[in-house]
């Protein structure tokens, strides 16, 4: 507000011109004080990092979209609540950031670990000390980091590999031809034998190796609309001797077609042969939208998982002929397309869930 400057001079008249000055200056850094507000509250509500204000009491005050999206629930809901609701121990939260595996209920409120990056931070609001958390969700990357590490741990075992067997089948090859015009060579059954066990097992390495060399060679995704209720019930036909159980709604992801076949083929191969008992188990397959996601469930009857934290494991297997492949390149496909893949063995202690998530339409 300025103050009606006085057309006489003297000390009151340079008083009042002083006094416009700030008057000016006050104003002035208050449209910056504004607009810095704005920006700040539109980086807040853009960054891709969870960011959560608590009171000197513990209890949320703030949220953006990122801690939303992370914990699942709407931000008008999640203030007010204290942090430990959302598994977030106020004494245990690091000052400096540090890499932790994080309890968190995304998707329906359904427990899931993930990989994070924790900060805490100290504000002050009215002479109180706050709290601000700052959680980044670093599981894709992490992932990403782990994919080309065993791409480049498999680019130096194919190398090495390939470069013994090429003569191992070679030669074998040679002297197989050689025997079979030798009549005259002793002992030509065992040797026959030999050889041919050496070949077998060489072009059998070579088919393993071979498999996993696709984990590094996926191509990009080319996405189209895709109507879950005429694709799935399409997949699940091409398994004739297993009970299958669909329930569906209208749903249509965005995804490539052919690698999310691939996916769901492969996924519903592995709830078959998990059945202990295929004439009496069902496989259940059904989909559904949460948020900006499709969820599409595959539970089993079969006999569960043992060994979760080595499901994801390149060469790991439970199978006497498996690979070790088929999870590994599903999450990767589904990743590709913008999604992710979720396993855990069914509440009820038969079998297991798998969860693929899509982006929806």
């Amino acid at each position: 507000m300025r103050v009606r400057e006085l057309t006489h001079s003297g000390v009151f008249s340079e008083f009042n011109r002083v006094l416009n000055l700030l008057a000016e200056m006050m104003a002035q850094q208050n449209i910056v004080s504004r607009e810095k507000h704005i920006l700040l509250h539109k980086v807040i509500s853009q960054i891709d990092v969870a960011i959560i204000a608590a009171d000197e009491h513990h209890n949320i005050t703030l949220v953006n979209p990122a801690a939303q999206r992370l914990f699942g629930y709407p931000c008008f809901d999640m203030e007010g609540w204290p942090l430990k609701k959302l598994g977030i121990i106020p004494s245990t939260l690091p000052s400096s950031g540090k890499v932790l595996e994080f309890e968190l209920k995304p998707f329906e409120k359904k427990q899931s670990k993930k990989r994070v990056l924790l900060h805490k931070d100290e504000y002050f609001e009215n002479g109180l000390k706050q709290q601000l958390i700052f959680i980044t969700d670093i599981q894709n990357l992490l992932r990403e980091e782990e994919r080309l590490a065993w791409q480049k741990l498999l680019r130096v075992l194919s190398h090495e590999i390939n470069n013994s067997l090429a003569p191992i089948t070679s030669i074998s090859d040679t002297l197989l031809r050689q025997m079979s015009r030798d009549t005259d060579c002793k002992h030509d059954g065992d040797l026959k034998d030999g050889l041919g066990v050496i070949k077998e097992r060489a072009d059998s390495l070579n088919v393993f190796i071979n498999s996993y060399q696709q984990l590094s060679r996926i191509p990009a995704a080319e996405k189209q609309q895709i109507d879950l209720a005429i694709l799935v019930p399409s997949i699940a036909s091409l398994f004739k001797d297993v009970k299958i159980q669909l329930i569906s709604e209208l749903l249509v992801v965005y995804a490539d077609q052919i690698q999310l076949e691939q996916v769901l083929v492969n996924l519903i191969k592995n709830a078959q042969e998990s059945m202990c008992n295929k004439e009496q188990g069902i496989i259940s397959i059904s989909w559904r939208r949460v948020d900006d996601k499709a969820i599409i469930e595959i539970s089993d009857q079969g006999c569960g998982i043992s060994n979760m934290d080595n499901l994801f494991v390149p060469f790991y297997t439970t199978k006497a002929k498996g690979s070790g492949i088929g999870l590994v390149l599903c999450r990767q496909l589904l990743m590709n397309n913008g999604g992710d893949l979720n396993i855990r063995n069914n509440s009820n202690g038969t079998g297991a869930l798998v969860s693929v998530l899509l982006p929806v339409v």
